[in-house]
């Protein structure tokens, strides 16, 4: 086995666009050509339409930083997204953005980390109850099972209470049609193919999702003595300071969809691959495990407890654990731009209009910035432990050329969030089990809304404590049909 985790292989060079297009239609990894991981700046012109793809960090900092209104978010981005989260937050630009981006870090700020931490301790533990009848050694779908347990992570947090069983399957089998769709239409979008008939294509595949917040949101509002100390909550509370307005019904509905997008769809997709990781690299699961039994191990009582705020701070292993596969494996690996000038960058033209690609899977793989770049090093993000085996170059390029949640003032405002999720969630997983790797299984990566495993994340679990440590209190119900399907046949 190949020291190297699993990445599809970029294509030849080819200066024929259309047939990029034609290998996008699958997966926007098929744009790609090995040149564009070698160079600082790839240019070339589509049917009247400037592309230009920037690698340079001093680049990228200009369009997502210093110049951030100079390269706003390309119409591209709305028309794609618009169906699923209207006009939220993600996809918009200017005053509209900047008024959203207020009351967003202001309902952010009210529902502070440590204050939505048990919400993710239940999802956790609910996902731990799951797995626990599985880990036999059999085959399961992590990337299922961290679908389930990032949704529901995000729905305890925004509506206080669990994601049910039926209504799931039908949120993931909605988001999976529009992401498969959205990244097709994005294609056929470069072909000129009308907007409005995309846009409705895409809409019958967005209803049922947009319909589930709306009524999740509606029921909130018809009750004017509901009083939840949740995200909904801080959103309907929250107050523009400089309009000093709130968000609208419909404002609502957008917003929520997007943190729930943003909240659970892309957390989903770095914690599969995580846990692929995890498999695959026995040393680098033995030393997390190592690290969470230490932190543990000052613990003064409760030793099933689930790790609190305080200790996951401590895992710093972990951290770079996540770091690294995020590196390696960006949820969002396509971020789109639009010139509103003639300038430059990286000595090349940018003329206006252009459309701007900055891409993390490209940056964070790219030969000029990493050592190894396809290689899977947590150590490159232990830039301030004594004695690890990162570089000067390794922490330069941590800090300059690592932007899984995007740079400057448009940065994820949800990062935080993201971090301590996936830190909790991977700790109690090698807590409890030993993930081994399915030898009959390699996972088929395709990019579109997200990163993503065609045929699934295919793992084997091993128990380490006794099956009664996790067992509820009170009779054991059996799962339903579709937790079942978790298991690999």
């Amino acid at each position: 086995m190949s020291d190297e985790p699993i990445y599809p292989h970029p294509q030849p060079y080819t200066p024929n666009f259309l047939r990029r297009i034609r290998r996008g239609l699958y997966s926007w990894f098929g744009l790609l050509n090995e040149w564009d991981f070698r160079v600082p700046v790839g240019a070339l012109r589509f049917m009247g339409l400037h592309l230009l793809l920037v690698n340079d960090p001093a680049a990228v900092r200009q369009v997502m930083v210093s110049e951030v209104d100079q390269f706003p978010k390309h119409p591209f981005t709305l028309w794609m997204l618009e169906p699923l989260i209207g006009r939220g937050i993600f996809s918009v630009n200017g005053e509209e953005w900047a008024h959203q981006r207020r009351l967003l870090d202001q309902a952010l700020q009210m529902a502070q980390l440590q204050r939505v931490l048990p919400q993710m301790v239940a999802a956790c533990e609910a996902s731990l109850v799951r797995l626990e009848g599985l880990a036999d050694g059999r085959p399961i779908d992590a990337d299922a099972e961290m679908t389930l347990v990032t949704a529901d992570v995000i729905v305890r947090t925004i509506l206080s209470r669990p994601l049910e069983g039926t209504e799931a399957e039908e949120i993931f089998a909605a988001f999976s049609r529009y992401q498969k769709r959205a990244g097709r239409a994005l294609m056929l979008r470069f072909l000129r193919f009308p907007r409005r008939r995309l846009q409705g294509y895409l809409a019958t595949h967005a209803a049922p999702i947009r319909a589930w917040i709306a009524a999740a949101i509606d029921a909130r509002l018809a009750d004017p003595d509901a009083t939840a100390d949740d995200l909904l909550g801080a959103l309907l509370a929250a107050r523009d300071p400089e309009t000093g307005g709130g968000f609208s019904r419909d404002e609502l509905v957008d917003q929520v969809c997007v943190l729930f997008l943003a909240g659970h769809e892309t957390s989903a997709s770095a914690l599969a691959m995580a846990v692929y990781l995890l498999g695959r690299f026995p040393e680098v699961q033995q030393r997390l495990r190592a690290e969470v039994l230490e932190v543990l191990g000052s613990r003064a009582g409760a030793p099933d407890r689930p790790l609190g705020f305080e200790e996951l701070r401590q895992l710093s292993y972990g951290a770079a654990v996540f770091n690294e596969t995020l590196r390696l494996y960006p949820p969002l690996s396509f971020f789109i731009r639009e010139s509103q000038a003639d300038t430059e960058l990286a000595g090349s033209r940018c003329p206006m209009r252009a459309l701007v690609t900055l891409s993390p899977w490209v940056i964070q793989r790219h030969e000029q910035h990493w050592s190894e770049p396809h290689a899977f090093r947590p150590e490159r993000f232990l830039t301030d432990t004594p004695g690890e085996l990162s570089s000067a170059d390794d922490r330069r390029w941590a800090r300059d050329a690592f932007l899984p949640y995007g740079l400057g003032p448009r940065k994820c405002p949800g990062a935080a969030f993201a971090q301590q999720e996936a830190l909790l969630v991977l700790a109690e997983l090698v807590r409890r089990f030993e993930v081994l790797p399915d030898p009959e299984h390699e996972p088929e990566l395709v990019a579109r809304l997200t990163l993503r495993s065609r045929n699934g994340i295919r793992v084997r679990l091993v128990r380490r404590t006794p099956r009664s440590a996790l067992a509820p209190e009170g009779p054991r119900m059996d799962a339903p049909e579709w937790q079942q399907n978790l298991v690999q046949p």
